[in-house]
């Protein structure tokens, strides 16, 4: 006998679910960006402290983007929010090749967070259903 979905179970969400969990984060990173930005020029933030910022502001963005992945899919949220925290992962180091930032060994520490994060965050995408 064939399991029945159950309405709350989303079918033929996923590269949508995916590419607006991304979006988002790379919104907030974005957003991160410019108002660290400004408080560099402005405040007179370090760069040191700017970049310690960054960070834990990434990894805000890819919690939150890959939580919505996991709302949005509705299931499997460790994997469908790591799939999301390395897509954002690569959009980044992409950009770092492109603007001749080059690649690192801690690009694959880079590379591994943002899976943890991302898996963690749709988790709790998963739960918010």
């Amino acid at each position: 006998m064939a399991r029945s979905r159950k309405p709350s179970e989303p079918t033929g969400v996923a590269p949508y679910a995916h590419l607006r969990g991304l979006g988002l984060a790379l919104a907030l990173t974005a957003f991160f960006l410019i108002g660290i930005s400004f408080f560099v020029s402005v405040a007179g933030l370090t760069e040191v402290a700017a970049r310690w910022i960054m960070v834990v502001g990434g990894a805000i963005a890819v919690v939150v983007g890959s939580s919505q992945t996991g709302k949005r899919m509705g299931r499997a949220g460790w994997l469908n929010g790591g799939i999301t925290g390395l897509a954002y992962a690569v959009v980044l180091l992409i950009l770092a090749i492109l603007l001749d930032i080059g690649l690192s060994p801690h690009s694959l520490i880079t590379l591994g967070a943002s899976f943890i994060l991302g898996a963690a965050g749709g988790v709790l995408g998963v739960n918010r259903r």
